[in-house]
């Protein structure tokens, strides 16, 4: 138990290290494009990566979950990875034809006469293909615990992309192409590496049963994964629809920003709650395990939040132009939303002990549902602004609707409104920084401030009663007294 448990959090700091340097190096791309395309350009290629998500869960078809999903219940490892590139590549060549033969009849319509529009459908296909092959490797390697060869993929990818997007997008001024071809040459560039890093392991080969697990699992999370684009992505094209690209630009910017707290928190938090949650369940204090984790994730989630709404203007002005400068007032909402998604692991925990997957998948649909109502009602209202509020909206009735039914069958006590108590230490914090900005310029003062706004959050805090020391250190201090005892042991041991 205590070799998983290293294994389990050396893995974490790898993939927590692999996350940050992957976002740092996104964020350079980002000025790249900002100040190199107009707003519409940039708003544009917002809509067309959209669009490449959307088409890599239907080119994917979830065959690296299932093969996730399988892979403790198949022996033979090599043959199931094999089998899940192969039907991969084959259904990715298909894709890509036909990509290839539409692309001239319904470019025109869709992107009207946008340089080299032509060549944009077939190279997100392309991408989307590539990117999916990458995958299985990663999943593969991510299985068997070799977290640092799963995170080198990405990141390779990330990085390689930067570099081809210098050649392409800079040098050769390509526009929105240059930026597509520089992410297809990155992923390929990538594939090929690890084709020639197992090609005495890999055989062209198709095994039935492995095949229909994979695709029957993945499949079923096909509609789900589609939900959460609608939920997520799908706010671009009605900004487009009801405003203009350049409202889509600025929402982009807003938007990455604002995610932020996912690669720097909820997902290296969720990656170790994932396993943990499945395992204290059952025990006898179980409930009172998870709800300790619910209010660190909390505590910690809402740091994040006022950290990202304080830093929002700096961050913003660092990768864009002064005209994105309206993007820092989305920064707060989006960071929220994505603070309430992530609560979504609390709530729903009843549903996946239960199995009811098909409860799991309605409620996304509804999720999805309510957003979309709420874009087209607050858009036309309150403009970008608008969508952003849709998105909270849509991940608050989600997190009341997991609440109620995730109880009936695991019962935690958590308290749905419990998140919402920070807003009386996070809403003065963030009035008084908007106050007193307006009339303080001073780029050292709002440092200053910011870091003290952030430290008497976490007073306030305590001083609530939100959260304990005990419950922050609580495990951090036993362990290090312990470590602290053996080197005094092993400090007096006789040579």
């Amino acid at each position: 138990m205590l070799t998983d448990n290293r294994k389990m959090l050396s893995s974490g700091v790898i993939y927590l290290c692999s996350s940050i340097l992957t976002q740092l190096v996104n964020l350079l791309l980002i000025p790249l494009y900002t100040r190199n395309l107009t707003q519409a350009q940039f708003g544009q290629y917002d809509l067309i990566i959209s669009v490449q998500m959307l088409l890599s869960l239907v080119i994917a078809l979830g065959v690296h979950s299932g093969m996730v999903r399988f892979f403790n219940e198949f022996d033979d490892k090599q043959e199931l990875r094999n089998t899940a590139l192969t039907f991969a590549a084959a259904w990715g060549c298909v894709c890509i034809a036909a990509a290839w033969a539409v692309s001239p009849l319904i470019s025109p319509f869709v992107f009207g006469a946008v340089k080299d529009a032509v060549l944009f459908i077939p190279y997100v296909v392309m991408i989307s293909v590539v990117s999916c092959l990458n995958l299985v490797f990663s999943s593969f390697y991510s299985m068997q615990f070799k977290a640092l060869k799963s995170s080198i993929i990405q990141f390779s990818v990330v990085l390689s992309t930067l570099l081809f997007a210098l050649y392409f997008f800079m040098s050769k001024d390509m526009g929105i192409a240059g930026i597509l071809r520089a992410q297809l040459f990155s992923n390929a560039l990538v594939f090929a590496a690890l084709f020639l890093l197992n090609i005495r392991t890999f055989r062209f080969v198709v095994k039935r049963d492995p095949l229909r697990k994979m695709l029957g699992y993945g499949m079923g999370l096909l509609l789900g994964d589609v939900s959460a684009w609608v939920l997520s992505l799908s706010d671009r094209f009605l900004i487009k629809a009801y405003m203009n690209l350049s409202s889509v630009a600025v929402y982009s910017i807003g938007y990455k920003i604002g995610m932020l707290i996912n690669p720097a928190f909820i997902t290296p938090f969720m990656s170790v709650f994932t396993a943990f949650k499945f395992k204290a369940y059952k025990d006898e204090d179980g409930t009172e395990k998870i709800r300790k984790m619910f209010r660190i994730y909390n505590f910690l989630g809402w740091l994040c939040v006022l950290g990202l709404t304080l830093f929002s203007g700096v961050a913003i002005r660092l990768v864009a132009t002064e005209a994105y400068d309206s993007a820092s007032s989305l920064v707060p909402l989006i960071a929220f939303s994505y603070f309430l998604s992530g609560s979504l692991a609390f709530y729903s925990l009843g549903l996946h002990i239960a199995n009811k997957m098909r409860t799991n998948y309605l409620i996304s649909l509804l999720a999805a549902f309510i957003n979309v109502v709420c874009n087209i009602v607050l858009i036309p209202w309150l403009g970008i602004y608008g969508s952003a509020l849709a998105t909270v909206i849509s991940y608050a009735v989600t997190s009341a609707v997991f609440y109620h039914y995730g109880s009936k069958y695991y019962p935690l006590g958590l308290g749905l409104l419990f998140p919402y108590k920070y807003l009386a230490v996070y809403l003065p914090a963030y009035a008084a920084h908007t106050a007193i900005m307006r009339i303080v310029h001073s780029p050292l003062a709002e440092m200053a401030l910011n870091v003290f706004l952030v430290a008497a959050f976490v007073a306030c805090s305590l001083f609530f009663r939100f959260i304990s020391i005990k419950e922050l250190l609580g495990d951090i201090l036993p362990l290090a007294n312990r470590k602290s005892k053996t080197l005094m042991l092993e400090g007096v041991k006789p040579e």
